[in-house]
């Protein structure tokens, strides 16, 4: 992977019209969803063949550059010569469509090898103590206008917009969509697959590094396609398993005299639609808030989970993400500080 990265470095110094691209991909390199710091084998494939496509553009972006400037210049119209008609070059029309045919083709041979790497995951990169795919750890994904649910079937937790997995164990995802054609993409991890409804699609990665990994829909699937995005977040596997110890009891019990007012207000006004798990609210329709107050984000990674942002949504999610599926309560300023007490304390 670094040997590779160096190379792009190298292309870009040799080819000065990469400029731009340049400037896209180190702004890119500071986002976590880059595509050019790849964190598991199949991203590693994919960010490998976007070099060799980026570095053959350039070659022939320039060769076709330097062959259009130098008719322009040296075969311009001059008053004193007179235009000499030809009718072609027929070494020089079957090397260049040669050429083209074995760059085309070795492109084709190296596309079809990416797309088989990128979905599965090589016995080589494997630790010793996993074996694929009998430690596989499967993931349910439903896609939803616009959030994203997750379930692990094996061990019965079901959370929202953040998902958790661990470090050097094959993950792999069942994919399905709840509406209209969705695509589920995690840049560093690996390429989209598309979730779509009535059909289930699988796709596959293996972490490689821990850490938060931004995670998006890469089909447009609606007004707020833009943000619906998650995070998957790479975990050692003891701090996956006190996680997954920790999702499967059920929410926290209010302690002060505003959670209890919270509760109260959440199952009159969300429980139809939110499930906390030890409440009686086990609405299906909206995501899953049993351990609501432990997640980094809301409103499916539009914000930051904090008390202010979650306040500023329960008063008025239209305003936050138009067009998403909560409605405006019309809750008075008491109600939602009772609210955000009692949802802040789901960890």
């Amino acid at each position: 992977m670094r040997s590779t990265t160096n190379a792009m470095t190298d292309a870009i110094r040799i080819f000065p019209f990469l400029a731009p691209a340049a400037l896209a991909t180190a702004g890119c390199q500071s986002v976590p969803a880059a595509i050019f710091r790849p964190e598991s084998p199949g991203a590693t494939a994919i960010h490998d063949l976007s070099i060799y496509l980026l570095v053959v553009a350039g070659i022939v972006f320039l060769l076709v550059e330097v062959l259009l400037l130098t008719a322009v210049f040296r075969f311009r119209n001059r008053p004193e010569e007179q235009a000499v008609q030809t009718h072609g070059n027929l070494r020089l029309e079957t090397g260049w469509t040669v050429a083209t045919a074995i760059v085309l083709f070795a492109t084709l041979g190296l596309t079809v090898r990416t797309m088989g790497e990128a979905s599965s995951v090589p016995q080589a990169a494997l630790p010793q103590a996993s074996a694929w795919p009998g430690d596989t750890l499967v993931l349910r994904v439903v896609g939803y206008q616009w959030w994203w649910k997750f379930e692990y079937p094996d061990s019965q937790v079901v959370t929202s917009n953040e998902v958790h997995v661990p470090v050097g164990r094959p993950i792999k995802l069942q994919l399905e969509s709840a509406d209209v054609i969705h695509s589920f993409w995690v840049p560093r991890l690996g390429g989209k697959t598309d979730m779509i409804p009535g059909q289930v699609n699988y796709s596959s990665f293996l972490p490689t590094a821990t850490g938060s990994y931004e995670g998006e829909c890469a089909e447009f699937c609606g007004t707020e396609h833009a943000r619906m995005a998650f995070k998957v977040i790479v975990d050692t596997p003891s701090d996956f398993s006190a996680w997954v110890k920790a999702q499967q009891s059920p929410g926290a019990q209010p302690a002060t005299d505003a959670q209890k007012a919270g509760q109260g207000a959440f199952l009159r006004s969300c429980g139809g639609c939110h499930t906390v798990n030890g409440s009686a609210a086990q609405g299906k329709t909206g995501p899953d808030l049993t351990h609501f107050g432990s997640r980094t984000s809301l409103a499916a990674n539009t914000l930051p989970n904090t008390p202010d942002n979650l306040a500023k949504w329960l008063q008025d999610p239209q305003g936050v993400k138009p067009g998403n599926s909560m409605p405006n309560l019309k809750l008075d300023q008491a109600t939602v500080g009772q609210l955000v007490a009692y949802l802040e304390k789901l960890n």
